[in-house]
């Protein structure tokens, strides 16, 4: 009975230690592995990725507008014109503002992974359910970046998020000086939507599921906020950034660029516009106003409106040729073929979609590019040969030394035997 007793309790010691030790302790688990959100899983599943826009009343509002200009407006809307006329008019515009307010504004950003051929689809889709942008880059180029603004309203701070993508022309097949379009258009190095809705997350957090969603770990240079002081720190190069956004981008050793102006604000010219603009209606709408009488045929009715017409007309036509004038450069692009041996500048308009002119040079050619001071601010960027001629490329002004002394590091680097101190004549 003994023995018994002895080899049930041998039994029982065995399969005790049969145990793993680690069942034995206490583990640590993280609550947070059990929590999955089925919207980012699904669509990840899928290859594809919706991001929405903060428009959310959009709709309303547009039918709002519209049952107003029919109800409302006619009894304020140039009150010296037939009422019927005054009805048919604001009418129109509750039918016209709201159809492109529809059109124009972002409903939502749909991604789509081509894992086959190394691709993501972006497609841009209004409130009417069609695109009205589609674009197809390379996965590996693109990063996520969401741009946090803060502004005063009432005395209290707000926030607004911006979505940028960013494509850093990494693998170079979209730049390549022989085999792409490049020289003819110019690239586009980035594209901004504002009030993206974050599906309540952190901003940080939206970031980093974006470019999860890419295989992208999210953790690179950012161009926009390239440091030219640390590019050039070895020749004591300084340049005073004043704006959001760094004005000098790099994208990677073959691509930069420089933004003559503001590169996501609006340039002086700009402002100057809108306000000249509205200055100019209001005035004419005054005029317009107590030109028509209640006692005026429907021919001189119709004057007021036809000088409103033709007076913006007009302003839009002189603002494209002051922009023309005095803007048409927006950026300088410089592209470096894939062994360094040519150097490709463009002169992008400020569309953005043309170059006004495009050079390319041998680098063995060039014995340096130089700014020819010619007045107060202005600067003639030229190329000396090593024969001693030279072209001009453009005419920059309203620049200081210390502001483009980072292009001239850039569009000298590559040049044998250069001296920045001697850049300047």
């Amino acid at each position: 009975m003994e023995l018994e007793n002895n080899a049930i309790i041998n039994i029982s010691n065995q399969n005790e230690n049969l145990l793993p030790p680690e069942q034995n302790k206490q583990q640590n688990i993280n609550p947070n592995q059990y929590f999955v959100d089925k919207r980012v899983q699904s669509s990840r599943e899928n290859n594809t990725f919706n991001i929405r826009f903060f428009y959310c009343n959009l709709i309303v509002c547009s039918v709002s507008f519209f049952l107003l200009s029919v109800s409302i407006f006619p009894m304020f809307v140039i009150p010296n014109l037939d009422y019927y006329l005054r009805i048919a008019f604001t009418s129109t515009l509750g039918i016209i503002i709201p159809l492109i307010l529809l059109v124009f504004c972002h409903y939502k950003i749909k991604l789509i992974k081509d894992t086959s051929n190394g691709k993501l689809i972006i497609k841009v889709i209004n409130y009417l359910c069609f695109p009205i942008m589609k674009l197809k880059v390379d996965i590996e180029n693109i990063h996520f970046y969401i741009k946090r603004d803060f502004f005063q309203d009432n005395e209290t701070t707000k926030e607004t998020f911006t979505l940028i993508i960013i494509n850093n022309y990494k693998n170079l097949v979209d730049i390549d000086l022989d085999t792409s379009n490049i020289k003819k258009k110019p690239a586009k190095l980035f594209y901004t939507f504002r009030n993206v809705w974050r599906n309540n997350s952190g901003y940080f957090q939206f970031e980093s599921t974006l470019n999860s969603f890419i295989n992208n770990s999210g953790i690179y240079d950012n161009p926009l906020f390239f440091i030219i002081n640390n590019y050039v720190v070895k020749n004591n190069i300084l340049f005073h950034s004043n704006g959001d956004l760094s004005r000098y981008m790099k994208f990677s050793d073959h691509l930069f660029t420089y933004h003559l102006n503001n590169p996501m604000g609006l340039s002086w010219l700009d402002i100057i516009s809108i306000v000249v603009a509205g200055i100019t209606n209001f005035i004419t709408i005054s005029i317009a106003t107590q030109y028509i009488t209640p006692n005026s045929d429907n021919d001189r009715k119709l004057k007021g409106v036809y000088v409103f017409l033709i007076g913006n007309i007009i302003l839009y036509i002189l603002y494209k040729i002051f922009k023309y004038c005095f803007e048409y450069i927006f950026r300088i692009d410089i592209i470096y073929s894939r062994n360094f041996d040519r150097i490709f500048i463009g002169l992008v308009k400020y569309t953005k979609t043309k170059y006004i002119k495009t050079f390319e040079f041998q680098i063995n050619n060039i014995s340096k590019f130089i700014f020819e001071r010619v007045g107060n601010k202005t600067f003639n960027l030229k190329v000396i040969y090593k024969n001693n001629t030279e072209k001009q490329i453009c005419t920059i002004k309203r620049k200081d030394e210390y502001e483009l002394d980072g292009l001239a590091y850039i569009l000298n680097e590559r040049v044998n035997n250069f001296d920045v101190q001697q850049l300047y004549n």
